[in-house]
């Protein structure tokens, strides 16, 4: 199966219809994210559940669940690659270690 994600407008009027909608749908197969917005009143569910499964298991706790988009989940975020080194000058490579030290004389020095 296809990971998708389901999102839902569902009625939020108290901290118990909250903790009921969360618990409901986090006991369902497939579910792998669960996130609701109480402000727009929208839960997302992202998984290989069925989404008319979500819709049913909302219906059984006096929810009148609206369906408002199924589809593919964003893909991740890429991490930022590092840069490769590009010579500044054609002789030198800016990825080199270069150390530098005295003899206890405090004369010359070393580059390695």
């Amino acid at each position: 199966m296809t990971v998708k994600k389901v999102e839902i407008k569902v009625d939020i009027n108290c901290e118990k219809c909250r903790y009921d909608i969360m618990q409901t749908v986090t006991e369902l197969e497939g579910v792998n994210q669960v996130s609701l917005d109480q402000e727009k009143s929208l839960l997302t569910v992202v998984g290989t559940m069925d989404p008319v499964c979500i819709a049913e298991q909302l219906r059984k706790i006096k929810q009148k669940p609206v369906v408002v988009s199924v589809g593919p989940p964003k893909p991740p975020e890429k991490k930022e690659d590092k840069k490769e080194c590009k010579p500044c000058h054609p002789y030198y490579n800016t990825c080199d270690v270069v150390t530098v030290g005295t003899y206890e004389s405090g004369s010359g020095c070393t580059i390695v």
